[in-house]
């Protein structure tokens, strides 16, 4: 656990995101939750022991950032319109409970025995949801709730004023490698400079160490990298299957290594890379010609 601010905590050494938390004079505010089970049920209660979670804010459907919302049943869950929309979708393609369970006998015994019990939801989708904006005010803390789609649609960052503290989820990967699977690279690019405009000391990604507004302008060209990458093969008429048989540099769009237990993806993520990329720069090119 990282206090990364003088009420703000994030835990970046779990398996998967961030989960963040914000302790307020009225109880607890969270950013994400857990992955793990046994994780999650710990941190609920520790978290009750001292006061009430009020509110849990998802910045992002991946089930990284809410598959452990199923573990806070009782909390107000928060999320942008279009991620409460695709929520069990994204829900279900992290795995079935029995998937789940044989997964986690390999990678965490401990939470074997959570998934699927009867005392926990097999989800927990947002029930507060908002479209651009939305303003909380919590004890004496404000939690403003925006928008900037980039690495999925939904994409929201949670900016913290008492704290100058901004929580971005997927926009930012700090110094590990950059998921892109997905992503709308130019509403990315754009989210950045929106992040750059937030007077904030301090920056929690959705995976890495926290860092500052410095780090931006790098993880911008990083994109940008992939961006001129893929464009090059697309101009040449490749197609993703053609681009994948080639030496992809991926180390010369993006330095990083892959972080946080995800080094089984990485091949993968290669080729979800280039075809997501493929597509939209190729519907790109057709609506300007």
């Amino acid at each position: 656990m990282r206090r990364v601010g003088p009420n703000s905590f994030t835990e970046v050494y779990f398996a998967g995101c961030n989960p963040s938390f914000v302790e307020t004079t009225d109880g607890y505010v969270m950013i994400d939750s857990p992955q793990q089970p046994i994780d999650a049920v710990r941190w609920r209660e520790r978290m009750e022991e001292k006061a009430p979670i009020r509110y849990l804010i998802n910045s992002e459907p991946h089930g990284d950032h809410i598959s452990g919302n199923a573990y806070f049943s009782n909390v107000t869950v928060v999320g942008q319109v279009k991620l409460q929309e695709c929520f069990e979708r994204y829900l279900v393609a992290f795995g079935t409970l029995e998937e789940k369970r044989e997964r986690f006998k390999e990678t965490d015994p401990d939470s074997v025995w959570l998934v699927g019990h009867p005392d926990y939801p097999s989800s927990n989708p947002p029930t507060m949801t908002f479209d651009d904006r939305l303003t909380l005010h919590v004890g004496n803390h404000t939690f403003d709730i925006i928008h900037m789609p980039g690495h999925t649609a939904p994409q929201t960052s949670v900016y913290v004023p008492e704290e100058r503290i901004v929580f971005t989820g997927d926009n930012v990967f700090h110094k590990c490698r950059t998921w892109m699977q997905e992503c709308d690279p130019w509403e990315w690019l754009q989210a950045l400079k929106s992040i750059e405009a937030l007077d904030v000391e301090t920056i929690i990604p959705g995976h890495g160490e926290p860092c500052t507004k410095t780090y931006l302008k790098e993880q911008g060209q990083i994109v940008e990298n992939w961006i001129g990458y893929i464009e090059r093969f697309v101009d040449r008429g490749l197609s993703p299957e053609e681009i994948l048989n080639e030496p992809i540099e991926v180390t010369k769009q993006d330095p990083y290594p892959i972080g946080q237990r995800l080094f089984m993806h990485n091949e993968r993520l290669t080729g979800m890379i280039v075809h997501n990329l493929h597509r939209r720069i190729l519907e790109r090119k057709q609506q300007v010609g």
